[in-house]
């Protein structure tokens, strides 16, 4: 397959909330632009994007999917994104590999939780931004009211591209403003985009649109304004070019109609994808650093042009991993000239990386490529321990791309399963889940040997689980929640000793040291303070000793739970010449910070949510009486038409199980986000339960 030049490629994800319509517009992009032979479709279970089992019974998207068409002779690389809360870790990777973002937003439901805080990602990215307000032709839609909210609640400046010609049920398709083309009637196929005339009774209402337009762009230069007030319009490549920079450098935001399923408003779409949507080489320099640097030292900075001059990196954004095709890694190619069969070097990891064959994909069809240069999204067959997130790049001029950084883990539950073989099973198919999902992760309970995977919501693992049941046909089941609290300490102690002594046959241990302990501001982490002088504790004796303290803080006091914010001050002790060791050091710190902890006021921290709660007004009394009885504080309200946005901090323990709550208050019509925002101390009665149901008891340490 031949190459496509950067000039000529253009790299979009579509972004948005759950139900918004992105895969279905997806669908028929690919299907109008003849990338596929009929349109997919979500409902009925066709989707080629949607095609994990999982995703098909949810009708929901749980990863990222990637495809690509052909349009006005450029290539359109698209990244399909999840919008569901619980798999945002693959939307914040896919923003990272692209160079605009598509904002989908349904016509019938409006903003939601997800829709502000994606656009938000983007925004920070410095990404083109294009909305498309979908589902135009649905009951009871309403595009003109969704783009005024749009306008209200994401504070964008919005630039209407199209003027719709009805909506709801009377829709009949839509006419670019710019280039008066219009896609009015019959529903868009791959042998029916040709635009058709324009009727008499709509050119009052396309000049109007089309006014607003130019004013929107006049607006974004000293220039073009002033050409605008001199002779009252701008002309056509005026107004082209001016676009194109506006978008580039994000003062404008196009905004277009569409309806994924009739299919309409795709062909205009795409237009817009094609001529506002910058191409790789307009790319600013890639962000990142020099890998394997001296320990200790923090990596220099570095940057990689978009050039296919410059050495050769790629961004390895998603990762599949097929019970029959084995791995696949889509990936960016940030710069240079990527061949098969390349030995790369994992900047992420220091390891050795063969390339195998490199492909084209959509959906099962996958078209092998001689060679891919900067700019092109393509598909990696086989890499062997790259993961999602990781940058591949010339050995000889190693550069490690600045990612974005991903969303936490929210939620925790222990992995319940029974049967002979069935812990090696379930672990070997949790861990390989891991390489597939950058948002989950797998550990061990370190006193009851419990699996524990941990996700971005409850729907995460659930799904998670059943994966398992699919894949190695054993019956997991989700355990008991676990909430990531953590152990500070609340007062200063001064002058706790650490004492270890013991004398066997031969050499004996000795170590003793003296530590000052003391809270530190939330998020301060651990503070070491080496104040011992006159040679108390030999220099090669003090890092025992804050590694046994450090030890010991990992292993929690009250409830097993890490210990943070906290500064040791060392500042005496006593050694022997022979006895003294690393190991009696580090005993010797240990026992110090457990006597230390013991004295100086030590509280359970709870992990507190930031929430936004999206309701029917008529249910706000009974959402914040609800927040209020979940220990919950309530930042503000704003309301938007008939519907009110609710902002609340809420410990995160009280809200394992909001979904199903918020449903039944709401009647299915709320939706809600929420990410870790701050650690609160907990109340006596919650920190003494939490501490009763650990079954956690500080042990002596070992001899």
């Amino acid at each position: 397959m031949t190459t496509t030049a950067p000039s000529d490629i253009r790299n979009v994800a579509l972004i948005g909330h759950k139900g918004a319509g992105k895969t279905s517009l997806a669908e028929a992009m690919l299907f109008v632009a003849k990338a596929t032979p009929k349109l997919g479709k979500v409902d009925d279970k066709s989707s080629i994007l949607d095609d994990s089992a999982e995703e098909k019974d949810h009708a929901c998207s749980f990863e990222a999917s990637v495809a690509y068409l052909h349009w006005n002779g450029k290539k359109v690389n698209v990244v399909d994104t999840p919008g569901e809360g619980s798999f945002l870790a693959e939307t914040r990777l896919a923003l990272g590999a692209v160079d605009a973002a598509v904002l989908v937003v349904s016509g019938k439901d409006g903003v939601q939780p997800i829709t502000e805080r994606v656009f938000a990602w983007a925004r920070a990215q410095g990404l083109p931004i294009l909305v498309v307000v979908t589902k135009v032709d649905a009951e009871n839609a309403q595009p003109d009211e969704v783009v005024a909210e749009i306008k209200a609640r994401l504070k964008a400046p919005l630039a209407v591209m199209e003027h719709h010609v009805g909506e709801g049920l009377d829709y009949q398709g839509v006419v670019a403003l710019r280039t008066k083309k219009a896609w009015l009637g019959k529903p868009e196929a791959p042998n029916a985009i040709t635009p058709g005339p324009v009727s008499g009774d709509l050119a009052g209402a396309l000049e109007t649109g089309r006014g607003r337009l130019v004013d929107d762009v006049a607006g974004t230069t000293d220039e073009l304004t002033e050409k605008y007030l001199t002779e009252g319009d701008l002309t056509q490549e005026e107004l082209d070019q001016g676009l194109r920079d506006a978008v580039r450098e994000g003062k404008v935001v196009p905004v277009y109609f569409a309806s994924g399923t009739r299919p309409s408003g795709i062909a205009a779409l795409l237009d817009g994808i094609v001529e506002l949507v910058p191409p790789p080489t307009a790319h600013s320099m890639w962000k990142g650093t020099v890998p394997g640097g001296k320990l200790g030292q923090a990596p220099a900075a570095a940057e990689r042009p978009s050039s296919t001059d410059a050495p050769t990196a790629v961004f390895v954004f998603k990762t599949s991993i097929d019970p029959h095709a084995g791995r696949t890694s889509f990936a960016r190619v940030l710069s240079g000239t990527l061949k098969p069969d390349s030995s790369m070097l994992n900047a992420s990891t220091g390891n050795a990386e063969k390339v195998g064959k490199i492909f084209n994909v959509v959906g099962k069809d996958a078209k092998a490529v001689d060679e891919v240069k900067a700019g092109d999204i393509v598909a990696l067959a086989k890499l062997k321990t790259t993961l999602s997130g990781h940058t591949l790049c010339d050995d000889k001029h190693p550069f490690l791309f600045t990612a974005p950084e991903l969303p936490p883990a929210l939620f925790s539950r222990g992995v319940k399963f029974e049967g002979k073989g069935a812990e090696d099973k379930v672990s070997t198919a949790l861990y390989k889940l891991t390489e597939e999902d950058p948002g989950l992760s797998v550990s061990i309970e370190e006193t009851t040997r419990e699996l524990v995977v941990s996700g971005l919501g409850s729907l995460h693992l659930e799904i998670t689980v059943e994966r398992i049941r699919r894949r190695v046909g054993i019956d997991a089941r989700l355990g008991a929640p676990h909430i990531a609290y953590k152990e500070t300490i609340t007062k200063r102690v001064a002058g706790v000793e650490g004492k270890h002594k013991k004398q066997t046959g031969g050499h004996g241990q000795f170590g003793v040291c003296y530590i000052d302990m003391e809270p530190v501001e939330r998020g301060g982490g651990f503070v070491f303070e080496d104040a011992v002088v006159g040679g108390a504790i030999p220099r090669q004796f003090i890092p025992s000793v804050e590694k046994g303290i450090v030890k010991s803080m990992a292993k929690g006091f009250l409830a097993g739970f890490p210990m943070v914010d906290v500064k040791v001050r060392l500042y005496d002790g006593k050694y022997h010449d022979v006895d003294s060791s690393d190991a009696a050091f580090q005993m010797a710190g240990s026992k110090a910070f457990k006597a230390a902890a013991a004295q100086a006021g030590a509280v359970l921290l709870e992990p507190v949510v930031k929430m936004q709660v999206v309701a029917p007004s008529v249910a706000t009394g009974d959402v914040i009486g609800d927040i209020n009885s979940r220990r919950g504080r309530i930042l503000g309200t704003d309301t938007v038409e008939d519907q009110t946005i609710v902002n609340a901090y809420v410990p995160l323990s009280e809200v394992l199980e909001y979904e199903s709550k918020l449903k039944s208050m709401t009647q299915g019509k709320g939706t809600f986000s929420m990410s870790v925002d701050h650690l609160a101390i907990c109340p006596p009665m919650i920190q003494d339960k939490v501490i009763k149901d650990s079954g956690f008891k500080v042990t002596e340490e070992e001899d």
